[in-house]
């Protein structure tokens, strides 16, 4: 759960930062969804590369 709403808050930000710069939904919509999933996963990702 923890994970999630870690995921979630930085999702919503680096969403927020990249509507303020480039005023543009794809990427805004890109850029969230990107940082949600890695830091959803990049526990597991870390682990197999350590």
């Amino acid at each position: 759960m923890k994970r999630f709403l870690i995921g979630l808050v930085l999702g919503a930000s680096s969403s927020g930062i990249t509507w303020t710069v480039t005023q543009d939904r794809g990427w805004t919509a890109v850029v969230g969804l990107v940082v949600l999933v890695l830091v959803w996963i990049g526990e597991f990702i870390l682990n197999d590369l350590l």
